[in-house]
C-alpha cells in the first residue's frame, strides 16, 4: 500500500494518524525538491520514525515513477510531502500511476501554504486569483510572466499570493530583498504598471511555525525588511482593491502578527 503523507508547515502540522503510518512503513521517503523543509523538522521525523527518510529528487517522481511506485506491492511505502501532497505539486501523477499498477494509495492532507497565508492575509478566499512564483534569475533566464499574472489580476480586482523561489543546489528560499530586486527590473521601463514602489502589500514569513511574522510593506520598501527577515521562509500576498471588512482584517493581521 503506497501513503502520500502531507509534511504541513511545521512539525505540529503532523496528525496522530500519519505519525501512526510513518512509524509503521515499510520504507520512507522524503520528497525533497518541491518546498524548503527545516531541518529542525527533518530531525524530528528522524526521531519519530527510529530511521532518516530516503530522499526523492524530481527525477525520482517523473522519470523514475513507475519503479517508485511499484515498491509499494506487498509493502507499506509512505512519501512524504512538504505542505499537502496534493495541493500545488505534481503528485497526482503519483496517485494515476498507483492505479495503474493495481497498488491502494491513501493520502493523508495537512495545511498548505495556500490556505494558511490566504487566511493570514485576512482577504476574502473567493478574491483571489492565479498564484504566481517569483523565480531566481540567471544570465540566461529572465522571465516576467508573473508581473503580468500579477497586473492581470489587479486589473481584474483579484487578490494574487506570490511564492518565492528556491535555490535547489544549496535548497535557500529566496530572499525578501532579492525578491524585491526581481520585481523592479520586471517592472522596470512598464508604464500604468499597478505593481509600482507605491504599491502596499504583505509579507509574510514562516507560517504555520510559533516564530511567524507578517509584515505590511510598500513594493519599493521590500528591502528595509531585510534583516528581520533573514532566513525566513517567505510568500507575499499583493491586494487588490479591498472591501471595509477586507481592509480592516488586512491591517490588523499585519499589526498582530
Amino acid at each position: 500500500m503506497l501513503f502520500l503523507i502531507g509534511l504541513g508547515l511545521g512539525n505540529k502540522d503532523l496528525s496522530a494518524l500519519a505519525l501512526e503510518e510513518i512509524k509503521e512503513a515499510d520504507a520512507l521517503f522524503l520528497e525533497s525538491y518541491t518546498a524548503f523543509i527545516p531541518k529542525e523538522y527533518a530531525d524530528f521525523i528522524e526521531r519519530q520514525a527510529g530511521r532518516k527518510p530516503t530522499p526523492l529528487v524530481r527525477k525520482d517522481l517523473e522519470d523514475g515513477l513507475a519503479k517508485t511506485v511499484a515498491a509499494a506491492k506487498g509493502a507499506k511505502v509512505v512519501i512524504l510531502v512538504p505542505g499537502d501532497p496534493l495541493i500545488a505539486t505534481t503528485h497526482g501523477i503519483i496517485l494515476n500511476e498507483a492505479k495503474r499498477q493495481g497498488i491502494e494509495c491513501r493520502v493523508i492532507h495537512a495545511p498548505s501554504v495556500f490556505s494558511i497565508a490566504i487566511g493570514e492575509s485576512g482577504l476574502d478566499v473567493y478574491k483571489f486569483g492565479p498564484t504566481v512564483t517569483i523565480p531566481f534569475w540567471s544570465e540566461r533566464y529572465r522571465p516576467t510572466a508573473f508581473i503580468d499574472a500579477i497586473e492581470r489580476n489587479l486589473r481584474n480586482g483579484q487578490h494574487t499570493l506570490v511564492l518565492l523561489d528556491i535555490e535547489h543546489k544549496s535548497f535557500r528560499p529566496m530572499k525578501i530583498e532579492e525578491a524585491a530586486g526581481i520585481i523592479s527590473k520586471a517592472t522596470s521601463g512598464m508604464k500604468g504598471a499597478q505593481l509600482n514602489s507605491e504599491k502596499e502589500i504583505m509579507i509574510l514569513a514562516n507560517l504555520g511555525r510559533d516564530d511567524k511574522m507578517i509584515v505590511r510593506s510598500k513594493i519599493g520598501e521590500l528591502t528595509q525588511h531585510a534583516a528581520e527577515l533573514e532566513g525566513k521562509v517567505l510568500s507575499l500576498v499583493i491586494p487588490a482593491e479591498m472591501s471595509f471588512a477586507e481592509r480592516e482584517s488586512f491591517d490588523r493581521a499585519a499589526s498582530t502578527s
